[in-house]
């Protein structure tokens, strides 16, 4: 199939039988698409029998399910939100953006009122600005808020705690209070202490800049000193591949095998009468991608490039053909043999499609690309500048060669995971031959002169040009962004026939592209590919074009986002959440739900009012949708935020327009918000207490309040307002705090589903008890049920969905 062998598309067939253990209807529609590629592409006579398929994706189901580990319940001391004193072993210690410290706990007690008890699973600490830095072995003593590893319940995102599970993790924590860890001492001579002390010399000898952080990140894998500023401006330029240690930098360190192999064919020319070059250079990389790997520990990502270039160099030591493609396939059998969860893991699933991309691609493609540049045979007199000239573009277009094959077939899952693309090829022409052919080399001679104090200086002096290079890229880096050239859109999350789709297409053209011409099977395949690609926009059209009203609450923690979707596929969003300086809800939770098979496109945003857990996610909307118009209540969130929101608001070309009581919106679709709140002139004292009240009306029939943070004044003006109040579905004001009950509210609403907008296992306990046995109806929250859904027929009958029972 394509140049696949029969165990190649039976290791296919496996992997889709994992990822139906936890996505069914995905993992059958792969399995369908191999079988019917195979069938079309091998032939009658070479086709693989479809039992044999199935038994290969029986067999991947039912090992994922066997190693799947059990989601441990919470015990009843977690309930009751409070903190306690843990004891437990350093698992893992790993450094973070920004200063900050990832901790894994294992071998768990806590201690509650009813004395110390066993705490099962293992535990992530994250630590900011830590005082101290464990090493893996250590024992610990600390205050710590625990709950479970749960994510944000939305449709299509990230699932935070399957990520976690799959590591065996249940639980996470953060310390609470001002009692600082008690730790034990460090072990003596574990490989934990000697990966501390050998980051330790390196830090040492780096500069304190942003340059000498991205050095030391890429050197030890220590990310603690990248500043969150050259995070994003990495991010933004579509370059935070080359940060994340992963097979690209294993491939950097591999050169250095190919460096030496060179330097040592020089030096002795006569020992590559014995072994070939190629060999001898994966023979001396070796020891350095082992102590690389080791060193880079506990990145997984590294594990798994290692295990590629383990069986690269091995069939590339027997001179077998087809190192690359069977090299992927060897190491993906062996990874899958050991963690079969590991299949859904990022790293991996961007590893083996990049690697296929470029095995499968490049060499179609790539020598065209450089025959632009190398021109006739008689163009290449060895020894003029011209020759030099062309050998360089040719190096340089290998490279955007290889670049464009890499960024092709990572499209699909670069779309679905991160919802942005960033077309920023051709700086990779520049950023990646200097990291790999000068920082990195630099990075790591250094390093090794640092472990030997006669050589330290000269390792600092290395350490220290590395450094002073990289500061240079990022300077580069930012006179281009500065310059507007590093553009980054938000693109529509492709659905998972959409995924298949492209997949077939791109069969289809390599297969093309190798036998110049078209045969039935082909065609046949081209179709399925074009019906999995078109299908669900068409049907996406088909549920626009219906006359339903959906409200969408959207789980976005502690913190409020709703979506409003009328007839004709008009979409408002009103509020996106909260989040940090290092956490945008927004592009990590709103954006990708937004984009689930929608193009980033909204008729209008509306801000009740500028309150962090209701603003803060909107910038990111702002500056990467289209966005029609943006309402507020007059007010813009100060401070950082409030620089975020205005540049945002620049990007997107937005002017902010207020409303006040007694006005309307029109949604579309015969729909419209009706402003019940804050009528001109008033003025209370905070900001929840002018927040928009808006009344959600369609053909006369009021559907839906959604109050923002309003509390006791502001209620208090909207039941002296004289407007209707009545509706359906009530979102319960300030997330259902104490301080918003009014039984008085209730009753003018008379709703007959409250929807409640909290963080799961919040700290203020919402929705307030008292709140909830005034309502007297059922409240759907986002805590407990993820993004809950109320959707309204023509005849105005309610119907209330939510993402969890």
């Amino acid at each position: 199939m394509g140049g696949l062998l029969p165990w190649h598309t039976c290791l296919l067939a496996l992997i889709a039988g994992i990822f139906a253990s936890r996505a069914p209807l995905e993992g059958g529609l792969a399995l369908a698409a191999v079988a019917v590629a195979d069938a079309l592409l091998r032939g009658r006579v070479g086709r693989l029998p479809l039992p044999t398929l199935f038994l290969c994706a029986a067999l991947g189901l039912g090992y994922a399910l066997v190693r799947t580990p059990a989601q441990l319940p919470a015990p009843e001391w977690m309930e009751a939100k409070q903190p306690v004193l843990v004891r437990g072993v350093v698992d893992r210690a790993e450094p973070r953006e920004g200063r900050r410290l990832r901790i894994i706990l294992r071998e768990m007690t806590v201690l509650t009122d009813r004395g110390e008890t066993a705490f099962p699973g293992r535990l992530v600490w994250n630590w900011r600005n830590p005082s101290y830095r464990p090493v893996p072995g250590q024992r610990v003593e600390t205050v710590l808020r625990v709950v479970p590893t749960r994510g944000f319940g939305n449709p299509g995102g990230w699932d935070y705690e399957w990520y976690w599970l799959r590591q065996g993790v249940h639980w996470r924590g953060w310390v609470s209070g001002k009692s600082a860890p008690v730790w034990s001492g460090r072990p003596d001579g574990t490989a934990g202490t000697v990966k501390a002390a050998l980051r330790g010399l390196v830090a040492e000898r780096l500069p304190d800049s942003p340059g000498g952080g991205v050095v030391l990140a890429l050197v030890t894998g220590d990310r603690s000193r990248i500043d969150e500023p050259t995070a994003r401006s990495v991010r933004a330029a579509g370059l935070a591949h080359t940060l994340a240690l992963s097979g690209l930098h294993v491939g950097f360190v591999a050169a250095l095998g190919l460096g030496l192999a060179w330097l040592a064919g020089r030096v002795r020319p006569s020992l590559l009468l014995h072994i070939p070059r190629p060999k001898l250079a994966v023979l001396l990389a070796a020891p350095l991608v082992l102590g690389y790997a080791w060193l880079g520990q506990p990145s997984s990502s590294l594990i798994r490039a290692a295990t590629m270039y383990a069986f690269w160099g091995a069939l590339l030591l027997q001179g077998r053909g087809r190192v690359l493609m069977d090299g992927l396939f060897f190491a993906l059998a062996a990874i899958v043999a050991v963690t079969p969860l590991a299949v859904f893991d990022l790293g991996l699933q961007m590893s083996a499609l990049a690697v296929a991309g470029i095995g499968l691609m490049y060499p179609r493609f790539g020598p065209r690309l450089k025959n632009l540049i190398a021109g006739g045979a008689g163009s290449r007199s060895q020894g003029t500048w011209r020759a030099k000239a062309r050998t360089l573009g040719g190096f340089a277009l290998g490279i955007l060669a290889v670049s464009l094959c890499a960024t092709i077939s990572l499209l699909p899952a670069v779309s679905w995971y991160f919802g942005t693309l960033s077309p920023n090829i051709l700086l990779n022409v520049i950023w990646i031959p200097v990291l790999g052919f000068a920082v990195m080399p630099l990075g790591i001679l250094g390093m090794l002169l640092a472990a030997a104090p006669p050589l330290a200086s000269l390792g600092g002096l290395l350490l220290g040009g590395a450094a002073q290079i990289t500061d240079l890229l990022l300077f580069l880096l930012d006179a281009t962004a500065g310059a507007g050239l590093t553009p980054v859109y938000a693109v529509l999350r492709p659905l998972w026939p959409e995924t298949v789709g492209f997949g077939l297409l791109m069969v289809v053209a390599l297969r093309v592209a190798a036998a110049s011409r078209v045969v039935p099977a082909l065609t046949w395949l081209a179709g399925l590919g074009f019906l999995l690609l078109v299908g669900p926009h068409a049907a996406i059209m088909a549920e626009d074009a219906r006359p339903v009203v959906r409200l969408e609450l959207i789980d976005v923690g502690l913190g409020q986002a709703a979506l409003v979707t009328t007839p004709g596929g008009h979409r408002w969003l009103t509020d996106g959440g909260g989040g940090s300086s290092s956490f945008d809800m927004g592009e990590a939770v709103v954006a990708p739900y937004l984009t689930l098979g929608r193009p980033p496109r909204l008729d209008g945003v509306i801000m009740s009012h500028p309150d962090n857990d209701h603003s803060r996610g909107l910038s990111f909307i702002l500056s990467r949708f289209e966005v029609g118009v943006f309402h507020t209540n007059g007010m813009l969130p100060g401070g950082e935020s409030g620089r975020e929101m205005r540049a945002a608001l620049a990007v997107g070309g937005l002017t902010p327009l207020a409303l006040e009581a007694g006005q309307e919106v029109d949604l579309g679709g015969g729909t419209r918000f009706e402003v019940l709140h804050p009528a001109r002139g008033f003025r209370p004292r905070g900001s929840n207490e002018r927040s928009l009240v808006l009344r959600l009306v369609a053909e006369g029939q009021g559907l839906a309040i959604l109050p923002g943070d309003m509390e006791r004044a502001g209620t208090a003006a909207v039941l002296n307002s004289g407007f209707d109040l009545s509706a359906q579905v009530l979102v319960l004001p300030h997330h259902g705090s104490r301080s918003s009950l009014s039984p008085a509210f209730y009753q003018a609403v008379d709703a007959r589903v409250a929807l409640c907008s909290d963080g799961f296992m919040n700290r203020f306990d919402f929705p307030h008890p008292e709140v909830v046995e005034a309502l007297g109806v059922p409240v759907y929250a986002t805590s407990s049920h993820g993004l809950v859904r109320a959707m309204w027929a023509s005849d105005g009958s309610l119907f209330v969905h939510s993402h969890y029972p």
